[in-house]
């Protein structure tokens, strides 16, 4: 009697999972949505704190050159319109001082920036290649140091250099005051950096 029982139950065990495995599946559908908002098109274009120092010797031209922090460009408006990253700059100005009064001007067009390899970061669209760019004269159009036409989504890196023609003929910088005892003032321009 006992082995019947036992068996018996083992029966109506199987028969309750047999059932609960031929039952309809249940299934609910619903729908879930997410906004994707357009972010902002940037860059931190700056220039070198101080160009190297050049000695004139009267027979060659010199460069005077410098490295400033790394540039991002940051285009996060998701979508496929191009961007271009464009320079101007003043032309480069010694200052007059009290016994030099005549300030010395190089002409802004003596300045190339090199952008250097461009890396793309995570999940961005490939990198834009970019060339050397002499600057244009003062007061002109601005040169593109980078674009796309097209993609340009993403974060992109670079590292440009400054390279400024002195030629042989260049007038030292004016001395603030006494000639060879006084504070130089180093040749200056206004850097403009434009992303559109």
């Amino acid at each position: 009697m006992r082995a019947f029982t036992k068996t018996a139950g083992i029966i109506i065990a199987t028969g309750i999972l047999f059932s609960v495995a031929l039952s309809p599946a249940q299934a609910t559908t619903d729908t879930v949505d997410a906004t994707v908002s357009a972010g902002n098109l940037t860059a931190n274009g700056t220039t070198p704190k101080n160009m190297t120092g050049v000695a004139l010797d009267g027979v060659s031209a010199k460069a005077s050159t410098g490295t400033p922090a790394p540039w991002t460009i940051t285009n996060a408006r998701g979508t496929n319109a191009g961007w271009s990253l464009s320079v101007s700059a003043t032309d480069f100005v010694s200052a007059a001082g009290t016994v030099d009064t005549i300030a010395r001007t190089l002409p802004a067009e003596n300045l190339t920036i090199t952008p250097g390899v461009i890396t793309a970061g995570t999940g961005s669209d490939p990198a834009p290649l970019a060339s050397p760019v002499v600057l244009p004269a003062a007061g002109q159009t601005s040169a593109t140091l980078v674009s796309t036409a097209t993609l340009g989504k993403g974060t992109y890196t670079l590292t440009p250099t400054f390279s400024l023609n002195i030629p042989a003929n260049t007038f030292r910088s004016n001395f603030s005051a006494a000639v060879g005892s006084t504070a130089v003032n180093p040749y200056v321009s206004t850097i403009t950096f434009t992303i559109a």
